[in-house]
């Protein structure tokens, strides 16, 4: 069996899963590879990533992008109903796979192609956010235009509204025309609005899988905790990111110490240009290259918060479990159902009051009992030994309609 994937770029969240994806495939001893266009100076030096070598390609697709943030959306969610199709379809990997398997399709294929070219091979696509049948946009804003049009949509410029209900409607069209498809979601929520969004879609094709995390390669004890009571981190690529809504809890961490006379310390790990650390002995900030580096630091700390305003299923929620550290999220998109399933905590989105509470109610776990449970759940022998049979079947199905044919 020969998989591969096909990522925009190596960054990203959808990338890092296809990533660890292809890597617990690779470990298992399948033939498994990845293809991505890659925007970094510094190549990859791992043989199952296979970056796409077009100078033209690369600049294209920088300006579409550039196109579409400064002119089609008009929020900070990213709505891309125009996109490049860069692959190159000839490419032997392409051609010797028995699966393709789609993770982040933007400005890499045309959704089109991808489910017509190579009608003898299984297509498989998971689901990391919303735009694989939305026309483009993450419907981030709960707007539900999915049932009644995108005409007042909150997140595209008036003039471009039209660009985004247009390449819907082709895309559910070409997905209602590709009865093979398999639709791999990481999280019940996305599984729902998906199935809502495809109703002709055969329910049989729609599969939960959760992305998989690796674990620690060392499992490091926690660090004594002498200084304060609970030890908080926030992550992400962009602190600055509005989704991922740091002021929130910075308002309700600042609440919390001075009702426990600072009994808690704020670890933030991501980029940024501003930092929060100045003049608050309480806050440290730093960013991280590795995987390793990242389980170090989360060996430091007590509870990981997550207060997105909406997210699908944000790695880090695995990452930091992984590693026996509790966690905390809004009640958004698919945080509470892996919040809840490890019996954490959850708050109401948008309302510091909410967050404060959660953060003076909340009791260290077991960490190793996290770590096991997390293993069990989100590890890759779990994930691979779930995802291999959905390969075969895929392969069967295509292989007896050729043979009805």
């Amino acid at each position: 069996m020969n998989i591969v994937h096909l990522i925009t770029s190596s960054r990203g969240g959808a990338a890092t899963a296809a990533s660890r994806l292809n890597e617990a495939l690779v470990q298992a001893g399948v033939d498994s590879s990845i293809l991505t266009i890659e925007r970094r100076n510094s190549p990859h030096e791992r043989d199952d990533v296979i970056e796409l070598k077009s100078t033209r390609g690369k600049l294209l697709s920088s300006g579409v992008t550039l196109f579409q943030a400064k002119l089609v959306q008009k929020s900070t969610s990213l709505v891309t109903p125009i996109s490049l199709d860069l692959l190159d379809w000839e490419d032997f990997k392409i051609q010797n796979a028995d699966v393709i398997h789609l993770h982040a399709f933007y400005n890499l294929v045309s959704i089109e192609k991808f489910l017509n070219k190579y009608p003898d091979k299984a297509k498989i696509v998971t689901l990391h956010d919303e735009r694989f049948y939305s026309g483009g946009c993450h419907y981030a804003e709960e707007c539900h235009q999915l049932e009644s049009g995108c005409q007042n949509c909150p997140q595209v410029n008036k003039p471009f509204r039209s660009l985004v209900a247009i390449q819907r409607k082709k895309i559910i069209t070409e997905i209602r025309n590709a009865p093979n498809l398999i639709v791999i979601c990481p999280s019940d929520w996305i599984l729902k609005r998906a199935k809502s969004a495809l109703p002709d879609h055969p329910p049989t094709q729609f599969f939960k899988i959760f992305n998989p995390i690796p674990k620690p390669e060392v499992q490091k004890s926690p660090i004594q905790n002498s200084s304060y009571k609970v030890r908080i981190a926030f992550i992400s690529q962009d602190l600055e990111n509005p989704v991922k809504n740091l002021k929130l809890l910075l308002g309700a961490f600042t609440s919390a110490n001075k009702q426990i006379n600072f009994g808690f310390s704020l670890t933030l790990i991501g980029n940024s240009k501003f930092n929060y650390a100045t003049g608050n002995p309480h806050v440290s900030q730093s960013s991280v290259q590795s995987l390793s580096a990242l389980q170090d630091l989360l060996s430091e700390i007590d509870l990981l918060v997550v207060p997105s305003t909406h997210d699908n299923l944000p790695s880090v929620l695995g990452e930091a479990l992984m590693c026996g550290v509790s966690v905390l999220g809004s009640d958004v998109g698919g945080i509470p159902e892996i919040v809840n399933l490890f019996n954490q905590d959850t708050f109401e989105n948008g309302r510091e009051e909410s967050l404060l509470k959660a953060l003076l109610r909340f009791k260290p776990g077991n960490r190793i009992e996290l770590q096991n449970q997390a293993c069990a759940i989100f590890g890759y022998e779990t994930i691979v030994s779930k995802l291999i049979p959905v390969y075969k079947m895929a392969i069967r199905k295509i292989e007896s309609t050729k043979n009805q044919a």
